[in-house]
């Protein structure tokens, strides 16, 4: 049997890949503007309790859903294993993250908690870095988030200092930096000519910050490291925005290579404009206030309810095309339970679309999108949602669409696998126009 060492290095460029196939987080914000590549390095950075290790949990639920369908093939190279690293944790804090995705087969947790020495807490990273190797080398994805990297610089400080090194800024040991720089380094995606060995790892760490003070230490060696950040602000925590992600401070530096060319269309301009309007001082009577609204209800998130890429789309849509105002959840509600109606066939769609754009499947769904609108007007319905008992229809709605979503990507599985999509763009939209 062979071992993996905790320490060594990462994989020489010669055999790396550049970041080009996408990871779906199951959050609108993150899946339209700021993409996340599969080996990609994003790091989470915001004050206590924003939502920062939420971020990783929404990705976890969203590959629950694609793991049982891509284990159809029966090799299973297709599979996205998760891993979370807890450093340092609350026992209240990890018995709530257990109890939130016991469900998932799929998902590894190692944690120590805030009574474990020093040198357990700057293990357990290097531990779960060496497992996601493991896994890479079979040819696996996976993801893995370390929560969080600041208690981890503490740890290795504290050691420093009993060791005699030198400290340096803010007590910290000068070889700080090649510390995180030599962990995230052994992420990243293998290249494709290894064959079954085209693995890949995906790395979130995580930083808190105090006062929202992004120029710490830490943080800013961390960032210099990675490919991008998503930052979590506490005013839109504060203001009831979910996810409170700072799109002004918040980039991703590669993962827009691998997002699908429909939502790049879709999607182009939209994280400048929701910048600038959160940053500007709106009347409440003004088009910008509703703009901004609709944004902010589009991208609204609950606790650990995820959405499907094509339902993002859609949304995304109708707000370019000015079709509807969301000036309210319920709307939104209302056009999950009318778009669960035509999921199967519209799915089918939308998948054919990212693989393939043209201009004839964007008219199409152009129109699709003009007739669920006005058919949104006269759901029977209405004057019942739109009332405060809207929250009653949720439950509903979000089971409704998340069990049909995984009938139609189970069947979209099945076919894209023993079929081929010959036909050409002009055909299908020509073929869809006859009915």
């Amino acid at each position: 049997m062979s071992y993996n060492w905790i320490f060594k290095r990462g994989v020489r460029i010669a055999l790396r890949s550049k970041v080009n196939e996408s990871l779906i987080t199951g959050v609108r914000l993150i899946d339209s503007l700021l993409p996340v590549g599969r080996g990609q390095r994003q790091l989470i950075l915001g004050d206590r309790s924003t939502g920062k290790t939420s971020i990783f949990l929404y990705t976890v639920l969203s590959s629950y859903y694609f793991n049982y369908i891509a284990s159809i093939d029966g090799f299973g190279i297709k599979r996205l294993f998760s891993i979370y690293i807890g450093i340092s944790l609350n026992l209240s804090k990890l018995s709530k993250l257990i109890s939130s995705i016991i469900f998932n087969y799929y998902l590894l947790i190692i944690a120590s908690h805030s009574s474990s020495s020093a040198l357990l807490n700057f293990l357990i990273p290097l531990i779960g870095i060496s497992i996601c190797e493991r896994l890479r080398d079979r040819g696996y994805d996976s993801i893995i988030c370390f929560d969080d990297l600041s208690k981890h610089s503490k740890s290795y400080r504290q050691i420093s200092l009993i060791l005699g090194k030198i400290p340096s800024r803010d007590a910290f040991p000068a070889d700080i930096f090649n510390i995180h720089s030599s962990l995230l380094e052994r992420c990243g995606k293998l290249s494709l000519y290894l064959g079954s060995l085209s693995g890949s790892i995906t790395a979130f760490p995580v930083i808190e910050t105090i006062n929202s003070d992004i120029t710490d230490y830490i943080a800013t060696n961390i960032i210099s490291i990675t490919d991008g950040q998503f930052y979590m602000s506490k005013l839109l925590f504060i203001n009831s925005i979910r996810p409170a992600i700072d799109s002004g401070l918040s980039v991703s530096r590669i993962g827009s290579s691998a997002q699908c060319k429909l939502m790049k269309v879709v999607s182009a301009g939209l994280k400048n404009e929701l910048t600038n309007l959160r940053l500007s001082d709106l009347s409440i009577n003004s088009f910008e206030y509703f703009n901004l609204l609709s944004l902010n209800n589009i991208f609204y998130h609950n606790h650990l309810s995820i959405s499907s890429l094509s339902f993002t789309i859609l949304l995304l849509l109708f707000y370019r095309q000015s079709l509807i105002i969301f000036t309210h959840l319920s709307i939104i509600y209302k056009l999950i339970i009318l778009y669960s109606f035509d999921f199967l066939y519209l799915s089918y769609i939308l998948f054919i679309s990212k693989h393939s754009y043209s201009h004839y499947l964007y008219s199409f769904i152009l129109s699709y999108s003009s007739s669920l609108s006005s058919s949104l007007s006269s759901l029977s319905f209405y004057s019942l949602m739109s009332t405060n008992n809207y929250g009653q229809y949720l439950p509903l709605a979000a089971h409704l669409s998340h069990f049909l979503s995984f009938i139609a990507f189970y069947g979209i599985s099945l076919f894209d696998s023993y079929s081929s999509l010959s036909f050409s763009s002009h055909q299908l939209y020509s073929t869809f126009t006859q009915f």
